[in-house]
């Protein structure tokens, strides 16, 4: 007896053979995602909030792209978001490919009515809106037909199987509704208005740091959501330098290649604006330094030793000049022991 395969199904199977599709799925497997638990398949919806210029669109279409447009989902939004990885022979090869190429990521347009109607042109993907009250869900606009639209739109993600991802400059500028289905909501800033940063003259739109809020138990859990818990999980850095350019909020943006970390830069012989390749080779001696600690077992340390071992100062850096860089490589400063953990990290978003 032959075997019938549906039309979808062959379809889909000849759409995994190709070249290019090969491509597409290479830097999901490279490349570590933001809030994903594949086991789940269940959409999500993430907020991000604070004030002007303090990453909040930086946010917003990074984890779109990581989280989305690399694990082949389709993603719409209000501004465009696009970036192009180039992948060397070398790394195709492990991939079972003969040669490297281009894989290519690009938003689609966001059609406000569409959406509103519930069109399923919108199934299986992800919504990235920026500055989200200005269109369809501002709080002092509860009873307008948007809002009451669009709460009826975020009610029907699940059945949709479609992920949004927001940002606000204040979760109170939100309808209710939406601010009540959020399953996390990200409080970050520029670190480059620290005070001692600003004294250090240190340039905004590199760091910036997330206060997390687990508002569902998507995240960790039942019993650590916020509303047990009642604390935000512990501060996450955010380095934006090796993704900067992969958004327009205001005008049609030329795709170009980006830049992500050193490790990966070599594995997918990614370009580089000037500006990137002089962040990531800024810290180039220091990340090198504390994967030497982690090949020696060191998992806790003191600050004295730390700055010995890593050798700051041949580097013209003082001790509380580390604060901002160090989590970005897995270097955190336990509170209560005063002592630093070590856990190795490349220079990447995260």
């Amino acid at each position: 007896m032959s075997t019938l395969v549906a039309p979808s199904v062959a379809n889909k199977v000849q759409k995994a053979v190709s070249k290019q599709d090969v491509l597409q799925l290479i830097p999901q497997l490279e490349i570590e995602p933001f809030f994903i638990w594949r086991h789940l398949d269940r959409e999500r919806i993430v907020g991000l909030i604070g004030d002007r210029g303090g990453g909040k669109s930086a946010g917003s279409s990074t984890m779109g792209l990581v989280d989305f447009m690399l694990e082949g989902k389709p993603l719409w939004s209000n501004m465009l978001i696009a970036c192009d990885i180039e992948i060397d022979d070398e790394t195709a090869q492990r991939y079972e490919l003969n040669c490297g190429g281009v894989a290519h990521y690009k938003s689609q347009p966001l059609d406000k009515l569409a959406l509103l109607n519930l069109d399923e042109r919108y199934m299986n993907g992800c919504l990235v809106i920026e500055e989200i009250n200005v269109d369809f869900a501002n709080a002092r606009r509860s009873m307008s037909n948007t809002n009451i639209d669009f709460d009826m739109v975020c009610q029907q993600l699940r059945k949709f199987k479609t992920s949004l991802v927001y940002n606000v400059i204040d979760e109170m500028f939100i309808d209710v509704q939406l601010r009540t289905l959020t399953d996390i909501m990200i409080k970050t800033y520029d670190t480059a208005f620290d005070l001692d940063a600003l004294e250090r003259k240190k340039p905004a739109g590199v760091d910036f740091k997330w206060s997390i809020y687990p508002l569902s138990a998507y995240l960790v859990g039942e019993q650590n959501k916020f509303a047990v818990t009642k604390k935000p999980l512990p501060p996450v850095y955010f380095n934006f330098a090796p993704w900067h350019g992969i958004y327009d909020s205001t005008r049609y943006q030329k795709s170009e290649v980006y830049s992500m970390s050193r490790a990966l830069k070599a594995k997918l012989m990614v370009k580089s604006s000037p500006e990137m390749e002089a962040e990531i080779e800024k810290w180039a001696w220091l990340e090198d330094a504390i994967k030497v600690l982690a090949d020696e077992g060191v998992k806790v340390i003191s600050g004295p030793e730390l700055w010995e071992k890593l050798d700051i100062f041949s580097h013209g850096l003082r001790p509380h000049e580390m604060g901002f860089v160090l989590p970005r490589f897995g270097v955190v400063k336990d509170d209560h022991t005063r002592k630093y953990r070590v856990r190795v990290r490349e220079l990447q978003p995260a």
